[in-house]
Parts: structure tokens; sequence; C-alpha cells
């Protein structure tokens, strides 16, 4: 991917758009981290004076659901969780009525700027997710 992957649109706090898709070689699955840079001041290798970058400061993961050729949905990450679970876990009984089910799938939200979100799916310090924000493609979710 030459050209820096962006946040194009915020649809909710559940989902954005980044301006790559299948044409940058984005696929559904794909794990997606919104960076900000700490400061321009670049780190220097102490031995070598090599240029190593600036840091990254993750804002958010996101897992991208939606492949077009030149843009790609993203959503937040979805959590198994239960609130049952400490209790669940302490006979072998209620262990077994856990397996049935009782867990319940919750997706976290983003931490977006709520004035940027825009909605429109067709039919259907400052750490807050902006359109512009930069991301980077870190693998693909397992």
């Amino acid at each position: 991917m030459s050209k820096k992957m962006k946040v194009a649109k915020i649809i909710s706090t559940k989902q954005i758009v980044v301006n790559a898709g299948s044409n940058a070689g984005l696929k559904e699955g794909d794990t997606l981290e919104i960076i900000d840079k700490f400061g321009t001041d670049p780190v220097t290798d102490p031995d070598t004076g090599e240029n190593l970058g600036t840091l990254d400061i993750p804002k958010g993961t996101v897992i991208v659901s939606r492949v077009y050729p030149r843009m790609a949905i993203a959503d937040a990450p979805i959590e198994h969780t239960s609130s049952y679970n400490s209790i669940l876990q302490r006979t072998p009984a209620l262990t077994a009525i856990n397996a049935l089910g009782l867990n319940e799938t919750v997706q976290s939200d983003l931490n977006v700027d709520p004035d940027q979100i825009t909605g429109g799916l067709p039919n259907s310090t400052d750490l807050e997710i902006h359109v512009g924000d930069e991301v980077i493609k870190r693998g693909k979710q397992e």
C-alpha cells in the first residue's frame, strides 16, 4: 500500500469507512489500527543515527467487514462476555449451564468525534477518532 490509509467517514460509534479497499489489498477480516503520531520529532537510533520514525499512539482497532475496490467498512471489535462467568465457573452444574450459551456478545464503541458521525450506510487528550486519521494494517483477525 503506497498511499496512507485514512478514516474517510465515520458511520457510527461502531463503524468507519477507510479510503482503501481491494485495490490496496484489503480483505474482509483484516485488522486495522487507527493511530495518532506522538509529536513530529523522529526517534533516532543512538548507534547509527538512523531515523526510526515517529511514535504511534493507538486510538482504536477495527476489523474490515466489507470491501469495495477503493474503500472499506470496518467495525469495532466484538467482545464475548458474560455477567454470569464468575458465578457460573464456581460449580460444575453451573459451568454446564454456561456451556448452553448464556454468554452475551457486545460490540465496543469506537471513541469517535460525535460531531463527525454522519451515518449513511446505504439501506441500512485528543484520542477521538476523526475523519483524516491515519489507519495502518495490523493483520487478519483470528
